[in-house]
């Protein structure tokens, strides 16, 4: 007991040496982040219940979420591209009023087909702010605290998670005793949260972004180096298209899980994804200490194949404690290697790849939502929850095997942890 306090009181000092060590830009991204994230937070979990409430089937609320996805898909290379060309603010600033009013517009205008374009296009605003955050922490990080900024951005990202599906959740039956209207409290609830995000707008503005630099420009988008690099990249995106694949069939519908299978309300769902989100960032807090101790590559692989009981619990159960336990514990396994993985990505590639690599990276992962989110809808329309999570079990060991066989052998340990060994990984 005493040496597991003691390790944990090391890893706790660790991290907050770590944190006197990030920059003022990326403590001002940070706090705006967590500001954006309050917006996404809204939209994540009530958007889907507003729909249904507002009498849309399942097949229906895919086909929202999967034009946000194609709008993603996209943009990403062209927002890439850009990012190179046009000051980091401005993409702050525009992405995020255009993400803002498009949530407004899907939660104010009639249901019609017509919101699959607004989803479109709110996909498109936050590819832009997205695209950014790699390459931007690559530059205003060393290595020595790089990790720990990825995690931080992830864990930011995950409280404003939390307290957003606390605080909409708890909002919606409030507002709707005022309004008796649960559909006026839903739009309400949504414009509160759109409030939020605007006022990242000061943070981000609060940058001290210089023009695009020579460094930028020397950003390689040529059509030379993917054709010389192809192998590697397609080994960083297949994994994450196959894993995206199977999260895109059930992940978005989670909250509706809860809502057919049990009958729980909005503000019992928001407590659900509110303890969610908190072992999602008690995961996220350990993925340095774990990628230190055992490597990015198996860290990143054994938490993805430790999630697998827990979907098997999720397709098949009827109570709902054990739901409520397997959804806690599966989503702090499957985001605990996010920012590990983006981090390993990264580090792949030289620093003039970082913008291509990270939109690439996006793309394999929004590319599979494009349609997976769609089929996902149509399969729990018509046969329930327990095909699409098995289904998607199936898919999450296919990309935890293809990661292992394509990244298994990238690093090996040194007396102060893993480092990534370049030989038979890039491609020369």
């Amino acid at each position: 007991m005493a040496s597991l306090r003691t390790r944990i009181a090391d890893a706790i000092r660790d991290y907050a040496r770590n944190i006197r060590l990030f920059s003022r830009n990326v403590r001002l991204y940070l706090f705006g982040s967590f500001l954006v994230g309050l917006t996404f937070a809204a939209y994540m979990l009530l958007l889907n219940l507003y729909l249904r409430e507002q009498g849309s089937p399942e097949s229906f609320i895919g086909t929202i979420l999967s034009a946000g996805a194609v709008g993603t898909t996209v943009i990403c290379i062209p927002a890439a591209f850009l990012l190179r060309r046009i000051r980091l603010k401005r993409i702050l600033l525009s992405s995020i009023l255009v993400y803002c009013v498009s949530i407004v517009f899907l939660s104010h205008l009639p249901v019609t087909y017509f919101l699959v374009v607004i989803s479109f296009f709110a996909g498109v605003a936050i590819t832009f702010y997205r695209v950014a955050a790699a390459p931007f922490f690559m530059r205003n990080t060393t290595t020595r605290e790089r990790t720990y900024v990825f995690s931080a951005s992830f864990g930011v990202s995950l409280m404003a998670s939390m307290l957003g599906s606390l605080l909409f959740g708890w909002l919606v039956p409030q507002l709707e005793k005022i309004t008796a209207s649960m559909i006026t409290a839903y739009q309400w609830t949504f414009l509160v949260g759109v409030g939020l995000g605007l006022l990242s707008l000061i943070p981000f503005a609060l940058i001290k972004a210089a023009d695009p630099s020579e460094e930028n420009d020397r950003a390689d988008f040529s059509l030379t180096l993917i054709r010389r690099r192809l192998g590697l990249y397609l080994k960083l995106i297949i994994p994450y298209f196959v894993v995206g694949t199977g999260a895109g069939l059930i992940i978005p519908f989670l909250n509706l899980y809860f809502r057919d299978r049990f009958g729980q309300p909005p503000d019992k769902i928001g407590l659900f994804y509110f303890l969610v989100h908190g072992t999602m960032l008690l995961g996220i807090m350990a993925g340095p200490i774990l990628s230190r101790r055992f490597g990015m590559v198996r860290t990143i692989v054994w938490t993805q194949l430790l999630s697998i009981p827990f979907m098997v619990i999720l397709a098949y159960t009827n109570s709902l404690p054990l739901a409520f336990l397997a959804f806690l514990v599966r989503g702090a396994l499957m985001n605990l290697g996010q920012p590990i993985g983006s981090n390993f990505s990264m580090e792949l590639v030289e620093k003039h790849e970082h913008a291509l690599v990270n939109a690439l990276m996006m793309l394999g992962w929004t590319s599979s939502w494009m349609f997976s989110a769609i089929i996902g809808g149509n399969l729990i329309e018509r046969h329930g929850y327990t095909l699409p999570l098995m289904i998607t079990v199936v898919l999450y060991i296919v990309s935890s095997i293809l990661y292992y066989l394509f990244f298994g052998h990238s690093e090996h340990r040194t007396h102060s942890g893993y480092v990534i060994e370049p030989h038979g990984v890039r491609e020369r």
